[in-house]
């Protein structure tokens, strides 16, 4: 669960850089959306951790300001690239819930509900970013995106 609440904290600081170099009044809207909907799987991560007795990643700060840096590049790049930026990162989101929920036990129901829940909420913001104009991303791009996220979730996970 701690690398799933770095990951909220990631989202948080990605949809906020995106929504500050935003171009059109709508993808700026909907990008400040999407992060309150995350701040919602961010308090489910946090108090679930705490029902478990683990501990927030103390990265939490190194994955926001990175996160926050390339959503705000992302943005940058246009909104079109941001947004599909947003569709590839939900999309690696719903596949690394898949393997968390294939990975915990059927008792742990509390758990199971909050990923499921969130695995529904990204891929509704997947679609909305495509939806909005967002572009196909290219593969390198998906790929060093796939990469970055391994690295944080192994990291997340020990630290």
């Amino acid at each position: 669960m701690r690398v799933n609440h770095s990951g909220e904290v990631s989202a948080q600081g990605l949809y906020q850089g995106q929504a500050l170099t935003a171009r059109l009044p709508d993808v700026r809207e909907k990008m400040e959306q999407a992060a309150i909907e995350e701040n919602d799987h961010l308090v489910w991560c946090e108090q679930r951790l705490n029902d478990l007795g683990a501990h927030k990643s103390l990265l939490n700060p190194v994955w926001y300001t990175g996160s926050f840096l390339i959503g705000a590049t992302a943005g940058l790049l246009g909104d079109k690239w941001s947004l599909g930026f947003v569709a590839e990162t939900e999309h690696q989101v719903v596949r690394h819930l898949d393997k968390h929920l294939n990975s915990i036990t059927e008792d742990d129901q509390r758990s199971r509900a909050i990923l499921q829940q969130m695995k529904v909420d990204e891929a509704k913001h997947a679609t909305t970013a495509l939806h909005y104009g967002g572009a196909e991303l290219p593969v390198p791009v998906k790929k060093l995106m796939a990469l970055m996220s391994k690295v944080m979730t192994r990291t997340a996970y020990r630290i």
